[in-house]
């Protein structure tokens, strides 16, 4: 059997039994662990995971739950991966990493002291589920609820990813509309 139909079945049998643990949930435990590989600047787990989520949307799980700040970061590392920026999706995901530490930390102190603090999950406006090709689109939205949040560390370290972004969704489409002219 050759190498990519093995990673594609492999890929596809994680998908069935991701599913059939946790449900609808199954997206969301999909995207920690390509986080954790894009964090570990692990090439092929990373490929593997990026199948893997793309399977399970395809399987009906359609609508992503876009109300914590890593989860935007993991939409923004899934289309890094996409435009095969793999060194940016590397960063992101450290930056993911961190505001999946700070949401743990403050669902810690929620258990532990009552429930004192606002959600990081951005409360009860949450954002509607939406797709958008562009990078620069999942990185602002990150970027404005991570400065919501107060989590200034984090936009500081979104802030500049944001601008490269800009910059390549920008030569991106001059380059589209000058080839279809």
């Amino acid at each position: 059997m050759p190498q990519s139909v093995a990673i594609a079945q492999e890929a596809s049998e994680i998908a069935d039994s991701l599913i059939a643990k946790h449900g609808p949930s199954a997206q969301n435990v999909a995207a920690l662990s390509l986080s954790d590989a894009v964090t570990a600047n692990d090439l092929a787990g990373y490929k593997k995971w990026l199948t893997v989520r793309k399977i399970i949307l395809e399987r009906g799980d359609t609508i992503r739950y876009t109300r914590r700040l890593s989860d935007k970061l993991i939409w923004a590392i899934e289309q890094a991966l996409e435009l095969d920026l793999p060194q940016l999706a590397a960063v992101i995901g450290v930056i993911a990493v961190e505001a999946r530490k700070a949401e743990q930390q403050v669902a810690d102190d929620i258990r532990l002291h009552g429930n004192n603090h606002p959600p990081l999950g951005g409360g009860i406006n949450t954002d509607e589920p939406e797709y958008t090709r562009r990078l620069s689109d999942k990185l602002i939205w990150a970027l404005q609820q991570s400065v919501e949040q107060g989590q200034i560390d984090i936009a500081t370290m979104l802030k500049p990813l944001y601008e490269v972004a800009v910059e390549g969704d920008a030569a991106r489409a001059a380059a589209y509309k000058e080839h279809n002219m």
